[in-house]
């Protein structure tokens, strides 16, 4: 309907510009005729050869002529009398007369009145396609998103377009708010992740530097959670996670700690860290109590017993404490320091928590030292290896030496492997060190092997990492083949407790290698509460007594029976019996009275460089060598009876 109105109303306004055009024209004609220079267009004619028009169209073309017409020619009458009629042919008037009027000024007039109308319609066929190809994209992008428009009548493309655009925009809102949540929500428990936690820590770190207020971090690590993945798998460990999280939310609001964030709409004051690691904030604390109490809630809410199915999980937690200034003024550094109480809390005996204190900054930061530095040594190849002889009690022939591994810092001198073993084995870097101990130790072996010791055994210790993360089977033999040193001549040492806790895998492994003639010896026996029936069990050759019961048994009388029984438990199970740690004469002949086979100390020697060992071994023994296959190390001992 608009179009056809605008249409008419062009129309209209076309026909009386025409007819001011004629009007005009005619008049301005009418006039020049008067003038001189038109005076032969005038002609004179007798009324009876003309006849009037009779129409209404002069009337209507607002002419003030009369119109007649002859049989040729219409003629507009100047002046009548009743003998003649002076006349001028109408197209004279037009043809003749047009360029002496104002016809140019008017067609001028009339163009210019039409170029707006005209720019008008060409610019809405414009906005017309560009609104038809906008609506076009839009129910493209509403097809993307998968939107679907309410069903309410649209007037026109422009009403579709609006609509359409609201709908994109909300879409866009909820997208953006789904992309926040994404980007800092921990997937699995639905808590924030470590990045938006330290965001909100630093907002609020700031906050109590403006206010001069304290604050508090918990950091929270499940005792125990390793164990329920590999016993029950991923998916029982990810429910416990899960059901962690809900008991530590219930902990952050029943302690009132509760920080929701502005438009992600997360709990900022709780975070899973990554892993079994999780971390409360307390951003105000009156007294320092709070923090203790919220730790021991914590405590009371990890150890409830994990119903999943039809199965019972107990687990406990470690918790670190932390505090803002007191411990730390950045909330990395104040997340490491309560990571650090947290390794203390584990240290002193796990399902408890201890609080940050400047002494145990200085353990974490000669870890991280020492662990940057074994990362380089190892690189550079700058450890070393000893051999300590374990002789028979009643020859003192060795029966095999011990291989140890030692550190000579270029700067600190000798590390001992009390301090950098640990380190090696918490990061791992034992996998490492582990490959390049055992290939040098068979490696010498089987060169002292080629020289005569054909009876002696080369010992390697072999950590509990080892055992989860290396093929063991494969890993022995191949490293056997490599250096040509025969099965029988490789003894491997497993601490007790890595034994009591060892898979069916690694029994399995272990029980190959002793069929190809590789012996497996239970190191530091008595400190891991094997039952017997376990250690009849076990793929074992040979106890190594720990050395906390050979210096106790010489003062202590029940220490002596613990010796006695464990002598005679060998003799039972037919199993080498191996007493470390001795150092003084007296120790010696105990041992050999109670009739344990082997002994280990600096009574016989301290552990030499592979130098030392041909030095004092193999060139003093070639004889001895030759006919035994072995060589002999008797006790140093002094007129005091002491090494």
């Amino acid at each position: 309907m608009t179009k056809i109105s605008k249409f008419v109303f062009m129309l209209i306004s076309l026909l009386m510009m025409l007819n001011v055009l004629v009007v005009l024209s005619f008049s301005q004609g009418i006039d020049a005729i008067h003038t001189e220079n038109f005076h032969h267009k005038v002609t004179k004619i007798a009324p009876s050869k003309v006849t009037d028009t009779h129409s209404n169209w002069e009337k209507w073309l607002f002419l003030e002529n009369d119109i007649v017409k002859s049989e040729q020619h219409y003629f507009a009458v100047l002046t009548r009398t009743d003998k003649e009629l002076t006349v001028v042919k109408v197209t004279d008037v037009f043809s003749a007369m047009m360029m002496f009027s104002n016809v140019p000024l008017l067609l001028m007039f009339i163009l210019a009145s039409f170029i707006p109308f005209y720019i008008k319609a060409s610019s809405d066929r414009k906005n017309s396609s560009s609104l038809a190809f906008i609506s076009n994209e839009t129910d493209k992008l509403l097809a993307t998103f998968k939107i679907t428009l309410p069903n309410k009548p649209t007037n026109n493309s422009l009403s579709h377009i609006s609509m359409a655009l609201n709908e994109l925009n909300r879409h866009v809102k909820q997208h953006h708010l789904d992309t926040q949540l994404t980007i800092f929500q921990d997937k699995l428990t639905g808590l924030v992740d470590r990045h938006a936690y330290l965001e909100h820590l630093e907002t609020q770190l700031q906050r109590a530097q403006k206010d001069g207020t304290k604050q508090a971090l918990l950091f929270i690590d499940l005792d125990g959670f390793k164990q329920v993945n590999d016993s029950f798998g991923h998916s029982f460990g990810d429910e416990v996670l899960i059901q962690v999280a809900n008991r530590l939310s219930t902990v952050i609001r029943n302690h009132d700690l509760s920080y929701m964030g502005t438009g992600i709409n997360l709990e900022l004051n709780l975070s899973r860290l990554g892993g079994d690691e999780f971390s409360i904030f307390i951003d105000h604390i009156d007294d320092d109590n709070r923090a203790v109490e919220v730790a021991k809630n914590v405590l009371q809410e990890v150890e409830r017993d994990f119903v999943l199915g039809n199965k019972i999980i107990k687990i406990g937690a470690s918790i670190g404490i932390a505090s803002y200034p007191d411990s730390a003024s950045t909330p990395n550094t104040l997340l490491q320091m309560a990571d650090v109480a947290m390794y203390r809390a584990k240290a002193d005996g796990r399902g408890i928590f201890r609080v940050y204190s400047p002494e145990m900054g200085n353990k974490i930061r000669r870890y991280h030292y020492l662990l940057e530095e074994m990362r380089l040594a190892i690189a550079s190849q700058n450890f070393s290896l000893s051999f300590q002889p374990i002789v028979s009690v009643d020859d003192c022939s060795i029966d095999y030496f011990e291989c140890l591994v030692r550190w000579n810092h270029p700067i600190e001198g000798p590390i001992t492997p009390t301090e950098f073993i640990p380190i090696a084995e918490d990061s791992n870097l034992i996998l490492e060190l582990g490959n390049w101990i055992l290939f040098e130790a068979c490696r010498q072996m089987s060169a002292w092997h080629n020289a005569g010791m054909n009876k002696v055994r080369i010992s390697v210790n072999i950590s509990g990492v080892q055992l989860k993360h290396v093929p063991l089977y494969d890993w022995i033999m191949d490293t056997l083949a490599k250096t040509g040193l025969p099965a029988r001549a490789l003894l491997l040492e497993i601490t007790e407790s890595c034994l009591i806790h060892a898979s069916d895998t690694i029994i399995n492994d272990l029980q190959k290698l002793r069929r190809q003639g590789v012996l497996i010896a239970i190191d530091d026996f008595g400190t891991g509460f094997s039952s017997l029936s376990t250690l009849a069990n076990l793929p074992v050759d040979v106890i190594k007594i720990d050395k906390l019961f050979i210096d106790q048994a010489t003062i202590n009388p029940k220490y002596e029976k613990i010796l006695d029984s464990i002598s005679n438990l060998g003799k039972t199970l037919d199993l080498k019996v191996v007493a470390e740690g001795v150092e003084v004469a007296s120790q010696f002949e105990l041992i050999k009275k109670l009739g344990i086979h082997c002994v280990q100390g600096y009574l016989i020697s301290r552990p030499e460089t592979s130098f030392n060992v041909g030095s004092k071994v193999i060139k003093n023994n070639l004889n001895h060598i030759a006919l035994t296959g072995t060589g002999v190390c008797n006790p140093i001992i002094n007129k005091n009876g002491e090494t």
